[in-house]
């Protein structure tokens, strides 16, 4: 081998060593970069609000539908363009006298009751299991093509069993399809299907007396899964929330064993946890929690394990209407992740003008910080 072969050998190594140490550079600086992204993700911040409650006491609906109190629980989704609010108003006495509305909106802040679709069974007792009605989702079945509504009857405490009359006790979760088939049947009527959760034999330690409370199902992959909560009046205890599982919306749901359940999303409190997935595969959950003005979220890599809470303000100082304490801010409804990234976030929250009080219905916008 002569002098100048030698010489071509070593600069196509050299050369060789270049290349490859470039590309790994880029790759470096690459994952830098998506590990960058991903790291500016990670937490949620308040960009934007509605100055007051887009619907409040004196909304012309609000008149009209004689509704005293206000609204609680619910979910709201949008297609094409229309914001669907499905949701919970307390006609006379707050978080006794209940029934399901459905209302829609082109913006999220105008918004117009459309139609009643369930009623409580007036005279709350022991013996009416429907003393109470709250919805806590609406689903698209695609085996039935036809939507779902979630939503919890109760029945009142039995003092003759040393339980507490003003509380919530066994709560089941009722299915109900719409009517008229196709996405455009949204709008109802609903029909019952049946009960999905209740107390029975496979209830779990931690449930307490007044589980099932809640139902919020969403899909990952081909299965499904749903918050639901629980609660114990006495002695009382915290509100732990877990999951059931099933491979058909309309079940049947099994309750996720004991050592997954409870999940670890709060210490002490949370209700109405509603999912999102987002446009880059993960989960989001917003849901009722402690604070004054704050809602919890949490986020998820598979839709299965749950980071504990993150609490966010959702109102400013600037246009703070809701009353302070952890539970006069009350339940999100959903988060949208909208085509600008952002998300539309509706809630519940206690206002209290002139000695009246009212839960009323506010918006602001969320954003990746």
């Amino acid at each position: 081998m002569n002098k100048n072969t030698l010489l071509l050998i070593r600069h196509l190594i050299l050369l060789t060593i270049l290349v490859f140490s470039s590309t790994d550079i880029a790759l470096s600086q690459t994952v830098k970069a998506t590990r960058k992204d991903e790291l500016s993700k990670i937490r949620l911040k308040r960009i934007g609000e509605f100055e007051q409650p887009v619907i409040g006491p004196n909304h012309p609906d609000v008149l009209s539908s004689k509704n005293r109190a206000g609204f609680e629980t619910g979910q709201v989704v949008k297609i094409d363009g229309t914001y669907h609010m499905f949701i919970n108003e307390m006609f006379e006495r707050p978080h006794r006298d209940m029934r399901i509305a459905y209302w829609t909106s082109g913006d999220a802040i105008h918004w117009k009751r459309q139609s009643t679709l369930v009623e409580s069974i007036a005279g709350r007792s022991p013996s009416n299991p429907r003393s109470e009605v709250w919805v806590t989702a609406v689903e698209f079945n695609e085996d039935e093509n036809a939507w779902n509504i979630f939503y919890v009857a109760y029945r009142a405490g039995d003092k003759t069993k040393d339980e507490i009359e003003g509380n919530d006790y066994a709560g089941r979760i009722w299915r109900a399809k719409s009517v008229i088939p196709g996405r455009k049947g949204i709008a109802g009527p609903y029909a019952d299907m049946g009960i999905v959760l209740q107390p029975d034999e496979n209830s779990q330690p931690w449930e307490g007396q007044q589980a099932v409370a809640t139902f919020n199902p969403y899909k990952v992959g081909d299965r499904w899964y749903a918050f639901y909560d629980g609660h114990n009046h006495v002695p009382q205890g915290p509100w732990p929330t877990g999951m059931a599982t099933a491979t058909k919306l309309s079940g049947p749901w099994t309750r996720m064993p004991e050592g997954h359940n409870p999940i670890p999303l709060t210490e002490i409190f949370n209700e109405n946890a509603q999912v999102t997935e987002l446009k880059d595969g993960r989960y989001l959950t917003v849901f009722d929690s402690f604070g004054d003005q704050e809602i919890g979220y949490s986020l998820s890599k598979d839709g299965i394990h749950w980071n504990h809470e993150t609490r966010i303000k959702v109102q400013s100082q600037k246009n703070l209407w809701g009353d302070p304490g952890d539970h006069a801010m009350r339940t999100p409804l959903c988060a949208i992740e909208e085509e600008d990234g952002t998300f539309t976030v509706i809630y519940t929250a206690l206002t209290s003008k002139n000695g009246k009080k009212f839960y009323a219905v506010g918006k602001c916008t969320l954003g990746w910080e």
